[in-house]
């Protein structure tokens, strides 16, 4: 019966889906090990995210952080550029990043936007708080806690979050903060490098040291892959959104009246 051949095609066709993608998505991805960052000044800023990226700059401003660092990196992954912006408090001793991610092709469109706070200790220890609206396809390497909320807007309310889980785990030790003018430095050290190296160490990436580049190990690829396709992507997703709400419902209860409620 040809509707009966149809299903069996389409059941046939399901599985080979999931398992072929991952595989053209490891031969193509790449993520520079050598990133070419361009610094900017503000009035070289020529992007859809400008107004973006200038307003929450305004905005940790009246937080306390300061020496804005405008970078441009054309080439984040073979396919994904991004602007952003890095700012510090040398008073409190914590760091902000606002950044701008997009990409015209591609499996899966992209174009994004966030504010992160972070934190690092000579321990080694880091705290990474951000408003990610998409599921991460890595989980946070071993010293670090990441809290992502997206539906936190405000960078005042974003920054208080990130302090209060800071003092939730009782951390303590000396901050690590970058120098003046060494923005871009720790940018390529603990922001890309260090991060590719760790998943080098899980057996998720490798270094392929004939293109300079850091590629996706298969089982890399399956893992990235797997989480950006339905239904995984969108069950990941509603656990994002469930993890979020505990810790800003656990959050607002512990700051009282002072603490802003979640807009819905």
């Amino acid at each position: 019966m040809p509707e009966l051949d149809s299903w069996l095609w389409l059941l046939l066709l399901i599985p080979v889906y999931y398992l072929v993608v991952p595989v053209i998505v490891g031969l193509q991805q790449r993520y520079p090990a050598t990133p070419v960052l361009n610094k900017l000044e503000l009035d070289e800023l020529d992007s859809p995210f400008t107004k973006f990226l200038i307003t929450q700059s305004k905005a940790l401003f009246e937080l306390g952080f300061d020496e804005p660092t405008i970078v441009q990196i054309p080439e984040l992954s073979h396919i994904v550029s991004a602007y952003l912006i890095m700012l510090v408090n040398r008073q409190s001793g914590d760091k902000a990043m606002i950044t701008a991610l997009w990409t015209s092709h591609g499996l899966v469109p992209l174009k994004a936007r966030c504010v992160e706070f972070s934190t690092r200790f000579e321990s080694g220890e880091v705290f990474d708080t951000h408003n990610i609206s998409q599921p991460l396809a890595f989980p946070p390497d071993p010293l670090a806690v990441r809290t992502q909320v997206p539906m936190l807007k405000d960078p005042r309310e974003l920054y208080q979050l990130h302090t209060y889980v800071m003092n939730k785990h009782d951390v303590s030790g000396k901050k690590v903060l970058y120098e003046p003018g060494e923005a871009l430095e720790y940018l390529i050290r603990f922001v890309l490098i260090k991060p590719y190296k760790e998943k080098v160490t899980r057996g998720w990436m490798y270094y392929d040291q004939q293109s300079d580049n850091f590629r996706l190990t298969l089982r890399g690829a399956y893992r990235v892959s797997w989480g950006l396709m339905q239904p995984f992507k969108a069950l990941r997703a509603m656990a994002l959104k469930r993890r979020a709400r505990r810790i800003l419902k656990e959050f607002h209860e512990a700051c009282g009246p002072e603490s802003k409620k979640l807009e819905s």
